[in-house]
């Protein structure tokens, strides 16, 4: 295919995924992603990953378990789970995904290790300067400011379309209302 998108091609399956921005005092927990990665690698997000068929009917348990198994971090170990953003990514010749970002407070700072790559404490002006993933960059300055806007995450789910050339490289976001 050369890298480019085919011509006509449909997606025929769907993906959802969970990620998550921790906050403790001032700072927020990123994962740096392996270089061995093939999504993505090297590029900055939050934790998470991939919402299992069977998680379907309770995401939010299915992000607090990819969670534990990306940094060992536990459902007590946080207060205000919430679920701040959904973002539809047609990728061509991908899965469609829906990304569901997810912020929470840390009670206790802590910097587990982690199999997708390293984690790292940033602070909300360090995050313009690091390699993003590209659906993470519009998204997480947005979530730092719905932390700070709505600490208890009483405000509606926002919601999003991502949009990409056809070589599957992203150009925008689009937000709803």
């Amino acid at each position: 295919m050369n890298g480019q998108a085919q011509t006509g091609w449909q997606p025929n399956t769907a993906a959802l995924f969970s990620v998550v921005l921790l906050k403790n005092r001032d700072e927020f927990l990123l994962l740096r992603r392996a270089d061995s990665k093939s999504f993505a690698p090297g590029k900055w997000t939050g934790i998470g990953g991939k919402i299992e068929v069977n998680e379907l009917d309770d995401i939010r348990s299915g992000a607090l378990r990819e969670l534990a198994e990306e940094s060992g971090i536990r459902p007590d170990q946080l207060t205000g789970l919430t679920l701040r953003r959904m973002v539809l990514v047609p990728r061509p010749n991908r899965p469609v995904s829906l990304l569901c970002y997810y912020t929470a407070n840390l009670i206790e700072r802590v910097t587990p290790d982690c199999p997708e790559g390293e984690l790292f404490w940033k602070r909300a002006e360090e995050m313009p300067a690091l390699d993003l993933v590209d659906t993470a960059r519009p998204v997480l300055p947005l979530l730092v400011e719905d932390m700070m806007r709505d600490p208890v995450g009483l405000e509606s789910v926002r919601c999003a379309v991502a949009f990409f050339d056809e070589q599957a490289i992203f150009q925008h976001m689009i937000w709803a209302g």
